[in-house]
């Protein structure tokens, strides 16, 4: 489903892709690049358009932004290279149209902006298991932003000990030695570790 019309040529046929975007960036750079390899293909920047292509650059703008956004009346396609499956699962359950982790300046990013228009809704994503319960995710997004256990334990409706025990059991399961390098993976940042 377009929702919206397309000029045709002088010849009456409408154009080869007939798919416009808006794309969001935090990264001016990459913004360009995402732009002309968008546009070479055929695709039109407009602003505003249906589809908004909310690049995850610097790593974490993403959540945020869908966070806060009123997506209402247009389809949003989420780029990442973040690595943290807990991450993905909190940008998806923020309900984009699509997600795609990975390189997305190719042929993956072309297909999700017609997919998109179409109506469709997945997500591309490496193979992952996830070894979290969801509220251990939560716990650990919490983490990531720098919330102390009380705020967690607020947040949650839980006692102090729950939270306490609920860190020890996902420093555990993500073999993370402890809350800063929690912070580092669920941001797909590990390696400022080394």
């Amino acid at each position: 489903m377009v929702s919206r019309q397309y000029a045709r040529d002088d010849l009456g046929n409408p154009p080869a892709h007939p798919f416009t975007y808006t794309i969001r960036c935090g990264m001016p750079a990459i913004e360009w690049l995402m732009t002309n390899s968008l546009n070479s293909h055929g695709f039109r920047q407009e602003a505003p358009a249906s589809i908004l292509v909310l690049v995850d650059a610097p790593q974490g703008s993403a959540l945020r932004e869908l966070e806060h956004m009123d997506s209402s009346g247009r389809l949003v396609i989420v780029t990442t290279h973040n690595p943290c499956p807990e991450y993905w699962e909190d940008l998806w359950s923020l309900e984009p149209a699509i997600l795609l982790v990975g390189d997305s300046l190719g042929v993956e990013l072309h297909d999700a902006i017609r997919r998109a228009a179409y109506g469709e809704r997945y997500r591309l994503t490496p193979d992952y298991m996830m070894v979290l319960a969801p509220q251990e995710r939560l716990t650990l997004r919490c983490i990531a932003r720098g919330w102390s256990i009380e705020r967690i334990a607020e947040v949650r409706g839980v006692a102090l000990k729950t939270v306490s025990n609920s860190l020890t059991a996902i420093y555990v399961k993500l073999k993370l030695p402890d809350r800063s390098a929690a912070m580092l993976y669920y941001w797909g940042r590990l390696d400022l570790l080394d």
